[in-house]
């Protein structure tokens, strides 16, 4: 079975083609840019000339692309897996289902951290409760986790980019890399965090009837790095700054020479509050810590479990749809099984 990777060379590309390539049965291919280009008008016959069985997308940043690679699958009847993080990439995604479905395969958006691990996090929490009122998540990266050109220009795209977040039942504007709040991680010391925009914020509220706060908000582990991009932000809401994303070349290479200022250590938390089966106001804090600078190998999990349910036949649906509860926590796990990555949860009524 053929696993085509776009962006194999890349920061999560690298990983995810590491580890499929050491399943048994799996062909990895991981064409460079110049082999392979996504824009290219034929990239669906090239497609069918390597007979990939999935394509896994990692090429971002996904803000401002269009679906040109996953139209190319469609084409040339192939499964297709990627990594987006954009909210409109992601929440638009369904509208290639009609034809995802005519042609007998499956396009899924997002198998990543969000909305991949986040939905199956809910998933998991969600018999403990009569309803689930609050989802607060948040990501805290390590500091020595190498930044790729496209994540680091992904982070830029949000600075004091407005969006809205569903906040006690009403929609508010929220500005990228604004909104700082205090993480407090078990075994971290505590990390300022701003808000960014993501496709659970959009997505949530879509699947849990009685939502009415739905937050993320990224929590980097030296405070000055949040100052920056706090400071950024203003600059860009003062529109004397259009766009930060063009500089991401500038900020991925100071970001490289700064990396040992900080530790290994990351991590994400999902703190669930609603009602439980007596009435009670019961709150979850799920965490996933991670070690060792394994970090990383967590983002490319859900994109690894589901092109493995495609490769292995499994009874996922036809058509095209984001990663949500696609997969659970126990398959999560198994995958991590290798690395330096633990649950830690904390249930408490309020």
């Amino acid at each position: 079975m053929k696993v085509l990777v776009l962006g194999g060379a890349g920061h999560f590309g690298g990983r995810i083609c590491q580890r499929l390539a050491r399943s048994p049965g799996i062909e990895v291919i991981a064409p460079s840019r110049s082999e392979l280009d996504i824009r290219s008008p034929n990239l669906a016959a090239t497609l069918c000339d390597i007979g990939a069985n999935v394509v896994v997308h990692t090429a971002g940043p996904f803000q401002a692309q269009d679906y040109a690679v996953a139209r190319a699958c469609i084409a040339a009847a192939c499964h297709y897996v990627d990594l987006a993080d954009g909210r409109e990439f992601v929440r638009d995604f369904a509208t290639l289902d009609t034809d995802a479905r005519a042609a007998g395969i499956t396009l899924v958006a997002g198998a990543s951290t969000l909305p991949g691990i986040s939905s199956a996090v809910l998933e998991a929490v969600r018999p403990r409760y009569r309803t689930i009122e609050c989802v607060e998540i948040s990501i805290a990266p390590a500091h020595q986790t190498p930044r790729g050109l496209g994540t680091v220009s992904a982070v830029l795209s949000y600075c004091g980019r407005p969006f809205t977040s569903l906040r006690d039942g009403c929609w508010d504007t929220v500005y990228g890399w604004q909104d700082l709040r205090i993480q407090n991680y078990p075994g971290f010391r505590a990390r300022l965090s701003a808000a960014c925009d993501v496709p659970d914020l959009e997505l949530m509220p879509a699947h849990l009837d009685d939502l009415q706060t739905a937050t993320f908000h990224a929590a980097l582990e030296a405070p000055w790095e949040h100052l920056t991009l706090w400071s950024l932000a203003w600059l860009s809401r003062l529109r004397l700054v259009r766009d930060w994303a063009v500089f991401a070349p500038f900020f991925s290479a100071i970001s490289d020479r700064l990396i040992s200022l900080g530790s290994d250590r990351g991590g994400m938390r999902v703190h669930v509050a609603g009602t439980g089966p007596r009435e009670e106001k019961l709150c979850v804090d799920w965490y996933l810590l991670s070690g060792s600078n394994h970090g990383p190998e967590i983002p490319c999990t859900p994109a690894i479990i589901m092109t493995k349910k495609l490769l292995n036949e499994e009874s996922i649906a036809r058509g095209a749809f984001a990663c949500w509860n696609q997969f659970s926590v126990e398959d999560l796990m198994r995958e991590l099984d290798e690395y330096d990555v633990e649950v830690v949860e904390e249930e408490y009524v309020d």
